[in-house]
């Protein structure tokens, strides 16, 4: 007697393939997530190395040597000149056309993506991005996306841990579409609908953008 025949070469290839796909896209979100943390703690760097400079160069100005101690404000200070985000990030995670749909704004385009995130992000001292596991959807070169999501921002002037911090927590879910590019997958559009949030909201974010919250769009 024989078995009844397993798949042929073909369908193993293409769930090879399939499989391929929904790992990128796992990955595209999760460095997204972690570029969004990563990318703050980065420009606080920055900006604690460059107040640093600027205290040493003072405080040594009629000295040859141009050594001296170290004064810098640390992380949770205040917003930073510097930046972990820049065009080359953004451009490793949205296409050409990509739309943002946040609570606090939306952006269209790749160009200015860097610096739209940026304002967002920087209105904090530290943020913590905790996505759940996603729900991905490859079908030919797009993918429909989405995951839930609790996001931690952190007060300016908030002591560091073990110390309690003084914070602004939401709850919510993205949903979006990728496409496949020459350079691999990238978001074509992101949405974030929030569900709940608890803490004090920045200075100035006293509403949302209601087109975040509508149940009834028929884009994913």
């Amino acid at each position: 007697m024989t078995g009844s025949p397993g798949p042929g070469l073909g369908e193993l290839a293409a769930e090879v393939a399939r499989l391929s796909d929904i790992a990128a896209l796992n990955h595209l979100i999760d460095r997204y997530l972690a570029g969004l943390d990563e990318g703050l703690a980065s420009s606080a760097s920055t900006s604690a190395s460059t107040s640093a400079a600027g205290s040493d160069s003072g405080s040594d100005s009629d000295s040859d040597s141009g050594s001296g101690s170290d004064s810098g404000s640390g992380l949770g200070s205040g917003p930073g000149s510097g930046s972990g985000f820049d065009a080359v990030w953004a451009a490793s995670l949205f296409t050409e056309d990509v739309e943002l749909l946040f609570p606090v704004g939306s952006h269209q385009g790749l160009t200015g993506a860097d610096g739209f995130l940026r304002e967002i992000m920087e209105r904090w001292g530290r943020t913590h991005h905790h996505g759940s596991l996603a729900s991905v959807e490859p079908d030919g070169d797009l993918a429909a996306v989405s995951w839930s999501l609790i996001a931690s921002h952190v007060h300016f002037g908030s002591p560091l841990p073990p110390q309690p911090s003084a914070y602004f927590q939401i709850g919510g879910r993205f949903t979006g579409v990728a496409r496949r590019t020459p350079d691999g997958w990238r978001f074509a559009r992101l949405r974030l609908r929030i569900v709940w949030s608890t803490g004090s909201p920045p200075g100035g974010v006293t509403e949302v953008d209601a087109r975040t919250l509508e149940a009834a769009d028929s884009r994913p």
